[in-house]
């Protein structure tokens, strides 16, 4: 293996900054699962409703990604997550008036621009990934996912203060919490503008910051979207992350529901979100040290299996506070998935095409945790949460087969 070069100090400056920019989106996204879950099953009248507020947003980022996925090629990474982070903060901003005025359709908007935002906004760790050579790829993403934890424990925890403080002047309790969400976000808006060099031109020169990398590949004219996904690496890694998205957010989406429904106040279905939040992001830096080590694809199967355990434990034992450790491994295993997958797909592009090829990525993952959890709050409402956690492990093992036909001789090179 190669050695590592050092790190420039510009690079960890902007690396940091990309950080603060994924812990606000971090801090932002679980209130969609948690609180606008909740809301959605209140104001909508119907327990089955619960899961479409993440299937809404999920669906909205879809709609979101193929703008940003092209503007992020063509124009850069940093307007791609500025725009995202600033329609996070508009779409949390009507979710709270909705609740005040107990308006459901005020609040399906509010959750439909918020998803525009979601989508653009996770694009933090694939410009981390223009930041590095291969050698040390991983480890810049995992650093920008990790700074995720930060977010993830101090959102909820900031989010349950707002409720208290809304307690004590008879506003309703369930709108407080959104509110978090311009508080963070326009402080990390202002910290990424701040990159002086967009990632992706960085991407392009990298032997200016790191003397001595090798140049990242040129394949003429940029390929197609078609031509990117039909890469081997690009499917299989493609098929691990939707089908682990599948499996971690339709348990995770009616999760909240399940505990609401048990007696636990909105506070305490903050704190167990937090802890899977903290799965999904606190381990990100050493896994991502770990994946440029093992290689990419040792990585995303551990975390298909880690993932698995995760789903069935926290369905099987429901209500249960023994669910913590078990929701804690259904992030964990998407943790792994994610920053391996998102370096496979930075490892076989050029600059050119990173961008469109992450857009697609995300969209396609989307698509499939919006379906997996409008699916599962339906099913929790007929068949209960066991069946919901069971059917969605099962369907995981399909993403083990084209990662088991993929090879990986060298760290961050597949065989044809």
């Amino acid at each position: 293996m190669k050695t590592e070069q050092r790190i420039p100090r510009r690079i960890s400056q902007w690396t940091l900054r990309l950080a603060c920019g994924q812990a606000a989106t971090s801090a932002a996204i679980p209130l969609n699962a948690s609180v606008g879950a909740v809301a959605t099953s209140e104001l909508s009248h119907h327990a089955g409703m619960a899961g479409t507020s993440v299937g809404i947003a999920m669906l909205a980022s879809v709609s979101s990604l193929f703008v940003a996925g092209r503007i992020s090629d063509r124009h850069g990474r940093l307007p791609v997550l500025t725009g995202g982070l600033a329609l996070l903060t508009l779409g949390a901003v009507l979710c709270a008036i909705a609740i005040f005025t107990s308006s459901y359709p005020l609040l399906v908007l509010g959750t439909i621009v918020f998803g525009c935002g979601q989508g653009p906004a996770m694009m933090h760790r694939a410009a981390a990934a223009d930041l590095y050579p291969v050698e040390q790829r991983a480890h810049g993403v995992g650093l920008v996912v990790s700074a995720g934890a930060i977010g993830s424990i101090i959102g909820p925890l900031l989010g349950s203060g707002l409720v208290l403080i809304a307690a004590a002047f008879s506003i309703k309790e369930a709108a407080a919490p959104w509110f978090l969400v311009p508080m963070t976000a326009i402080v990390a808006i202002v910290l990424v503008r701040g990159i002086s060099v967009d990632p992706r031109d960085v991407a392009r020169n990298l032997d200016e910051y790191f003397p001595g990398a090798p140049p990242e590949p040129e394949h003429g004219e940029p390929r197609t979207r078609r031509e990117l996904l039909a890469l081997k690496p690009v499917r299989a890694a493609v098929t691990s992350a939707a089908l682990i998205q599948a499996a971690m957010v339709g348990v995770m989406g009616v999760t909240a529901v399940v505990l609401h429904k048990n007696g636990m106040s909105t506070a305490v279905v903050g704190l167990f979100i937090s802890a899977h939040f903290l799965g999904m992001f606190g381990l990100a830096a050493p896994l991502g040290r770990l994946t440029d080590r093992v290689g990419r694809r040792r990585m995303i199967l551990a975390g298909v299996v880690v993932t698995g355990i995760g789903a069935t434990g926290t369905s099987l034992l429901g209500a249960s506070p023994a669910i913590l450790p078990f929701f804690f491994l259904l992030g964990l295993g998407w943790c792994a998935s994610w920053v391996a997958g998102t370096t496979m797909l930075a490892d076989v592009t050029t600059p050119q095409e990173r961008g469109r090829l992450t857009a697609s990525n995300d969209q396609i993952v989307a698509l499939c945790g919006a379906t997996a959890v409008i699916s599962a709050g339906f099913a929790l409402d007929r068949f209960g949460f066991p069946a919901v956690g069971l059917t969605l492990t099962a369907l995981l093992a399909i993403g083990l087969i084209p990662m088991l036909r993929l090879r990986e001789p060298e760290v961050g090179v597949y065989a044809d």
